[in-house]
């Protein structure tokens, strides 16, 4: 079993250009503190999220990857609806976990131009 010990929210995208993260990262923080994305995280992202986490460890964070590490994933929205991840990282368990991010369904943003961060400290049992 692995310890995940800190996963921060705030925004996400799929790893492209810096630019692209930059700006996620902004809008992230410009709804770091907004009590309607708050709200979101509490009542529609986490439970959407909790579920999918064995999956998506089970997926990318392997036995055979498992070893001490950190990165930042940001999942953004456009207009309302999801349009990308981005990551700080390309190693590749912060890729696979991105692509899994981008693979979801991911429930309607408190804001159209929404972003949120994750912030992953991963360290083995």
């Amino acid at each position: 079993m692995l310890t995940t010990t800190a996963i921060t929210l705030a925004l996400m995208f799929q790893s492209g250009s810096g630019l692209a993260y930059g700006e996620a990262l902004s809008r992230a923080d410009k709804y770091k503190d907004d009590p309607k994305a708050a709200e979101w995280r509490a009542q529609k992202m986490d439970p959407f999220l909790k579920p999918k986490t064995t999956a998506l460890f089970d997926r990318c964070y392997s036995s055979s990857l498992r070893r001490r590490m950190s990165f930042s994933l940001v999942v953004s929205f456009k207009d309302g609806k999801f349009d990308r991840v981005d990551r700080d990282s390309e190693d590749q368990v912060a890729v696979c976990m991105a692509d899994v991010f981008a693979e979801y369904r991911w429930p309607t943003p408190p804001h159209p131009d929404f972003a949120e961060k994750f912030n992953l400290d991963l360290a083995p049992n």
